[in-house]
């Protein structure tokens, strides 16, 4: 018996409010759901095309689309001869600068066998065998797709000492560099991310790790580098050492699409996924709904998707099966979508955040608000206005908002909280 589809109702194979990341070699979220950013895309192609090895950053709040922006590049260079694989590398704040050499070499590694199985020779094998011990000693790196030990020799590896990445791993990857734009490729462009959710103390030790392997690992002729994350993050990474600075592009800060490219991306979505030819897909929400969360989460893809999700399935569960169904309306979504995240928020905060939450929103539940406010709003002092703002913004129910200089850090409300009050 085959299981029931509630989007089936609507002709949808499954739900289009997904979150995935849109990947080249996924038939679920192909690339070519894209939408939006071709003046962003054309510059990060540009930079790339024009140099024979760069470095650039793309920063952005959450969930605003910059990890599927550069998979979307990524794809574009590889068809102009570039070499890349869909892995994507974390910058971690733990470990030394050593890892994070090795992250990149199993990066040029991953994108190498990606594109050339069959790759092999001394500096294939010298790669292989720093690849695989660093993977072996748990290293924290992300393992490929392709597996550990394809191509080259087919010998036994030798384990490799910790210290062999510094003493080797700078050469090794050159001459892998080296070795694949002699079989043809323009270059290898590789994407780090991970910076979404670093603390500035964590940022700052990221940054100190990205410099301490400039000259051995960043600068190679044939490399082409793009680091992801929140706009602070990745301020604090790529700017904060006069080393780093100087060899990376101005970050690219990147607004939310607007209100038109989203209802192009949703009925990009429902095309994608109709179940029957031969009907008509309907979609599952009113041009209401999709405005309205629009503009509770500012832009928010991430927030504005979860929210559909969670309040389209929740009230689909009560349809019957066969049954006729409209669209969802503004009120009915609403309606369920407050009564789940007010339960979840305040099981997840607990009274007294709850309480200040909802003081907050008396106030104005789209107004930006300061520490200092908060003192006086929630008439506590600092450090418990610092540990509820923590709580808070952990449960997803604040966010920072990029930090201007030396002006003190704003907060507001998420779509979540908004929706929860």
């Amino acid at each position: 018996m085959a299981l029931p589809n509630l989007w089936g109702l609507y002709n949808l194979r499954s739900s289009p409010f997904f979150q995935a990341t849109l990947r080249a070699d996924s038939e679920a979220t192909p690339l070519r759901l894209f939408v939006g950013r071709q003046r962003e895309r054309q510059l990060l192609l540009t930079t790339i095309g024009s140099s024979a090895s760069s470095r650039q950053a793309v920063a952005g709040r959450p969930g605003i689309g910059k990890t599927t922006l550069v998979q979307t590049v990524k794809a574009d260079a590889q068809a102009e001869g570039y070499w890349s694989s869909d892995e994507i590398i974390p910058i971690s704040a733990e470990g030394a600068s050593e890892q994070l050499l090795g992250q990149l070499l199993s990066g040029v590694y991953d994108a190498v066998l990606a594109n050339c199985p069959t790759a092999a020779g001394p500096e294939v094998e010298a790669a292989q065998q720093l690849v695989r011990s660093i993977r072996l000693r748990g290293g924290g790196l992300t393992v490929s797709a392709f597996g550990v030990g394809l191509g080259g020799s087919q010998s036994e590896i030798v384990a490799t000492p910790p210290g062999a990445l510094l003493l080797d791993g700078p050469r090794v990857l050159r001459d892998l560099l080296r070795y694949a734009i002699a079989r043809g490729a323009r270059g290898i462009v590789l994407h780090l991310n991970n910076l979404e959710n670093l603390s500035e103390a964590d940022a700052s030790r990221a940054a100190d790790l990205l410099r301490g392997i400039r000259d051995q690992a960043l600068l190679h002729d044939g490399l082409h580098l793009i680091v992801v994350g929140t706009t602070d993050a990745v301020r604090t990474v790529v700017q904060s050492h006069t080393q780093i600075r100087s060899v990376f592009s101005n970050p690219l800060v990147l607004e939310p699409l607007d209100l038109t490219e989203v209802k192009q991306l949703l009925a990009n979505r429902y095309e994608a996924l109709q179940q029957d030819p031969a009907k008509p897909w309907r979609p599952p929400v009113t041009d209401a709904v999709v405005q309205k969360l629009y503009e509770l989460f500012r832009g928010d893809l991430r927030g504005l998707l979860k929210a559909l999700e969670d309040g389209i399935t929740a009230l689909l569960g009560l349809t019957s099966a066969g049954a006729e169904v409209a669209p969802v309306g503004l009120g009915d979504l609403l309606l369920s979508l407050r009564q789940r995240n007010q339960a979840e928020l305040q099981e997840q905060l607990g009274d007294t955040a709850w309480e200040r939450l909802v003081a907050w929103a008396q106030v104005d539940p789209a107004s930006i608000q300061t520490q200092a406010e908060l003192v006086g709003l929630w008439a506590v002092k600092q450090p418990s206005v610092s540990q509820t703002l923590q709580q808070l913004i952990e449960a997803g129910a604040v966010e920072a908002l990029p930090r201007r200089g030396r002006e003190a850090i704003q907060y507001l409300m998420t779509g979540t909280a908004r929706l929860a009050l």
